[in-house]
């Protein structure tokens, strides 16, 4: 604000300058005006004057002419002269000049008054003719004019005077007090404004300007204020989420359909690799179809809700997983107009870990701790999905195995051997039986229960089958060094002729015809 210092000091010159100048202007104009009406004036006075000399001289020349007095009428003339504004003067009785003392050579205009007959009205017997003085009228009226401009003159330069003190005190003071005041404003530190303060308290308008600077001030510091308040908000809030958009623990990417992918954090890049189209993201997954699926209900629907999927895909031989949630985002503003473009966000987070406890805790549910084969409920779920399965010229069997003598083997040994009985002969049934849809089952204790099935098997087939099973497990088994125990087992076996029937039927009748066994000397099997 200091440089307008020079500025405002041009701007009063000026000022002063044009009100000296609209002064002089209308002083000069205004004594112009009344020098001009003054001698018009004094003029038109000076005549009226000689025309009232005329009328009080007409009734003593009247007298002079009808009595034909040459020397009265010489003495009318000589005391009209002696007043300044006549030079000259003439007495007319009929058609000739009674008395006069206007040169012969004079031309100038004159006053004429008719002398009327004293006795018989309307009949004039002659005429009084007076002469103006020109010069004298012109130079007195002058002097007139010219007093009476100079008066003017005076009283026009008293008037601005005033005016330009008044204004100096009312207006070019408070001015000047402002202007300084106002150079005080530092607009780069609005924080430090404060209202301007002249000491003026004149409701009038330079009040009420003042007023309002004063009110701008405080609206651009509350503004200024508030604004870097909300810049400085804003800055923190910009880097918190930066910060946790690249510190965060789950992957975020903004896709274009078109365009691939715009903007990800590193976490993403760790989890997925750096893939810069969408067709690289999408077959990076072992579904990539699912993906693809979701992917076009989202460009389908813009309004539709996120979309969650669990996905696998491998990385350097190791199979991972994620959950990947898809949503659209809703201000499409950053795309460009497109209407075949669509934004998506994709936030996945690494569950592998999670999937892999899951998996355990599932496997440990449904499996045996100490012979890795399904457990009973493991089992009812395998067996029961193995009914399900309609295949045509299937034949499904089930089988109870039912270890003979087990008991004695824990009793002479302890259980520890008899624990490595029960693995030894777990192993021989999942070697046997090892295709993938055969369900290897303990179904409790020393009791073990087989699910399998087989295209087109007959009658010799099966019964060579569970005589393969008997002879392996009654061959030796090594408990301890240079010690060996031998097992048999009771097997009943029954083939599924009506899947609709329920696990625990068909196991039901297994474990019938396996007591069949028992009945008849253990160490069998028997089809039913």
């Amino acid at each position: 604000m200091k440089n307008m210092r020079p500025f405002s000091q041009k701007i009063n010159v000026r000022v002063a300058l044009i009100v000296a100048v609209i002064g002089v202007f209308l002083s000069l104009s205004g004594s112009l005006v009344v020098f001009g009406l003054a001698l018009e004036k004094q003029e038109s006075l000076s005549y009226r004057l000689i025309e009232q000399l005329a009328a009080s001289a007409s009734k003593a020349s009247v007298a002079a002419v009808y009595v034909d007095d040459e020397e009265l009428a010489n003495e009318i003339i000589n005391g009209l002269i002696i007043n300044d504004l006549v030079s000259a003067a003439k007495i007319h009785s009929g058609l000739t000049v009674l008395a006069s003392n206007v040169p012969e050579d004079f031309d100038s205009g004159s006053i004429s008054r008719d002398l009327p007959h004293p006795f018989i009205e309307g009949e004039p017997i002659g005429k009084l003719e007076l002469i103006p003085d020109t010069r004298f009228i012109e130079q007195m009226a002058l002097q007139e004019a010219q007093n009476s401009a100079l008066q003017i003159l005076l009283v026009s330069f008293v008037i601005t005077i005033a005016i330009a003190g008044t204004l100096q005190f009312t207006l070019s003071r408070p001015l000047l007090k402002l202007k300084e005041a106002f150079e005080t404003v530092d607009p780069s530190s609005p924080e430090n404004l404060q209202k301007l303060d002249i000491d003026y308290a004149r409701p009038d308008e330079l009040g009420y300007l003042i007023e309002q600077i004063n009110g701008l001030i405080r609206a651009v510091r509350a503004n200024f204020l508030a604004e870097r308040k909300l810049r400085v908000h804003t800055e923190k809030l910009e880097q918190q989420l930066r910060l946790l958009f690249e510190k965060a623990s789950v992957g975020v990417a903004l896709i274009s359909t078109k365009k691939g992918i715009l903007i990800e954090n590193p976490k993403f890049n760790n989890i997925v690799g750096t893939n810069s189209s969408l067709a690289d993201f999408i077959e990076i997954f072992d579904d990539s179809e699912s993906v693809a699926n979701v992917i076009a209900s989202l460009k389908a629907s813009l309004n539709s809700k996120p979309i969650a999927l669990d996905l696998s895909y491998e990385v350097d031989g190791d199979r991972r997983w994620v959950h990947c949630l898809f949503a659209t985002v809703t201000d499409q503003r950053v795309v460009a107009r497109d209407d075949d473009d669509v934004l998506f966000e994709v936030i996945v987070n690494d569950i592998t870990e999670r999937k892999e406890r899951e998996a355990e805790v599932r496997y440990q549910a449904q499996h045996d701790a100490l012979t890795g084969l399904y457990n009973r409920l493991g089992g009812e779920v395998r067996l029961q999905y193995l009914l399900n399965q309609s295949q045509p010229d299937v034949t499904r069997v089930f089988l109870l195995v039912d270890l003979d003598k087990f008991k004695p083997i824990n009793d002479e040994y302890g259980h520890d051997a008899g624990d490595v009985v029960l693995v030894e002969i777990s192993h021989r049934i999942k070697t046997l039986f090892n295709e993938p849809t055969d369900v290897c089952c303990r179904w409790g204790g020393d009791e073990f229960v087989i699910g399998f099935q087989r295209e087109g098997l007959p009658q010799s087939s099966l019964s060579t089958l569970c005589n393969t099973l008997l002879h392996s497990l009654e061959e030796p088994i090594e408990i301890g060094q240079d010690l060996k125990v031998s097992i048999s087992a009771s097997i009943g076996v029954v083939v599924v002729e009506d899947p609709v029937r329920t696990v625990d039927f068909w196991i039901g009748e297994a474990d019938k015809t396996m007591y069949e066994v028992k009945k008849q000397g253990r160490a069998n099997f028997r089809i039913s």
